[in-house]
């Protein structure tokens, strides 16, 4: 699922990041991870990740850390040292988009559990993106189909009738320069192929409508057998 997911960790203690990591290849999957100390986060602040997970750092740089993190769309989980629990709950009121926690024997399962849940939110609201841009896509794919059906006719007539005069000309084209019948056969040829494409505009648009209607016909008879089978 989140395999192509990018992970920031920023901590000033080596460990914490690597027992994070190191607990994290044990899962089914793993996604890709950016390891920071505080000292080089601020020149990638911007990079392109999905969650951030802020760990132990040095006196007084967690609160600049955090305020450039809150400004994103990512989720943020902040660990603090259990010794410092009424820190944990000045980051909760300073910083409440954040998610805040402390270390304890199994904190880093309860961090992985937290985690993944995140990368699983953030999957869903990208699928729910695209969903919509698909959503807008396929309106306007509509709309254009729509145009095309309702000017169908009309469009064919005016193709009949560029046929039926390019062929009328091109009967006595031996006293046409032959400039003008070649852009004469120009026009026909092109009218032509256009003309085949609205044949099959129209047979496809009546083989959807067959499939729309046999579709419809068989709603009913599944929802009778499922009551019979009730």
């Amino acid at each position: 699922m989140y395999d192509s997911q990018a992970v920031l960790i920023i901590a000033d203690d080596a460990a914490f990041s690597r027992d994070l990591v190191s607990r994290w290849q044990v899962e089914r999957t793993v996604p890709g991870f950016t390891v920071l100390s505080t000292e080089l986060f601020p020149g990638a602040a911007s990079g392109n990740f999905d969650l951030a997970i802020v760990g132990p750092v040095r006196t007084g740089r967690l609160t600049p850390v955090l305020k450039v993190l809150e400004t994103g769309i990512h989720p943020v989980i902040c660990v603090l040292e259990s010794a410092h629990a009424n820190q944990a709950q000045t980051v909760r009121t300073e910083h409440p988009r954040l998610l805040v926690m402390q270390q304890h024997e199994t904190w880093l399962d309860s961090v992985m559990l937290l985690a993944v849940e995140c990368l699983k939110r953030v999957e869903l609201a990208a699928r729910l993106r695209r969903a919509e841009r698909a959503g807008v896509a396929g309106s306007r794919a509509a709309a254009l189909g729509r145009y095309m059906l309702e000017n169908q006719h009309d469009f064919s007539n005016l193709l009949t009738s560029v046929l039926g005069n390019s062929e009328l000309l091109l009967t006595d084209s031996n006293v046409l320069p032959e400039l003008a019948r070649d852009q004469l056969e120009t026009i026909h040829a092109t009218a032509l192929r256009m003309h085949q494409v609205m044949q099959r505009f129209s047979s496809l648009a009546i083989e959807m409508q067959m499939a729309e209607k046999q579709s419809q016909d068989e709603t009913p008879k599944l929802s009778h057998l499922t009551t019979a089978a009730n």
